[in-house]
């Protein structure tokens, strides 16, 4: 890709990443998951690149939407199944998400500095929007499975399994973007964890719609 904006602004990629580049990017997430820092060279760690990465919420968008599918039919409780049209509930699960993925992002940003992660920031950028879609799309199986299953004490536990892996997985991603100790990442990601329970809290109470 060339550069398609100055140095400095938000860039316009020439094209958007076709199937075998967003399989590159998903096995270089997959390599720092898994702590190997050759991973970073399976991304694009260029200015276009890092605005790039962000077409990683729509690369993302088929797994989530069944996670919204997945709450209105079986999660949702019975008696706050009237309080929105779908259209509406859709509408604050897509907000709530969309929020959820830029709102860590810029607070990291906005921390670079202070957590000396100046030079590590765009790479860690990059590395968590392709992780984060390629997360995404491993729990499809388990947002299909909880449709057999329903609510009870089975889903229950794979839920809690799914959410312990996500976490740990990401803050592996996140310490071998920065080849800092895992203490860093640990704190990096739990600085996304609140960020994001923030974007989800704002949401529920502009539209009264329960989303948890």
């Amino acid at each position: 890709m060339t550069p398609s904006s100055p140095a400095g602004s938000p860039q316009t990629p020439d094209r958007t990443p076709d199937l075998a580049e967003i399989l590159t990017y998903f096995h270089g997430a997959a390599l720092l998951m898994a702590g190997k820092p050759e991973g970073l060279k399976r991304l694009d760690l260029s200015a276009d690149g890092f605005w790039t990465s962000f077409t990683a919420i729509l690369v993302a968008a088929p797994p989530v939407a069944l996670s919204w599918i997945e709450f209105e039919a079986v999660e949702r409780e019975a008696g706050l199944a009237g309080l929105a049209s779908p259209a509406a509930a859709y509408g604050a699960h897509a907000l709530a998400d969309i929020l959820a993925w830029i709102l860590p992002i810029v607070i990291l940003m906005l921390a670079a500095r202070p957590l000396g992660l100046t030079r590590k920031i765009a790479p860690l950028v990059i590395a968590t929007n392709w992780g984060g879609a390629l997360l995404a799309w491993a729990l499809t199986p388990y947002w299909l499975l909880i449709f057999v299953l329903g609510n009870g004490p089975a889903s229950e536990a794979l839920g809690l399994a799914a959410t312990v892996a996500t976490i740990l997985l990401t803050a592996r991603l996140t310490s071998t973007a920065i080849g800092r100790d895992l203490s860093v990442a640990c704190g990096v990601v739990a600085l996304m964890i609140v960020s994001t329970l923030v974007a989800y809290g704002a949401v529920m109470d502009v539209t009264g719609i329960p989303l948890l």
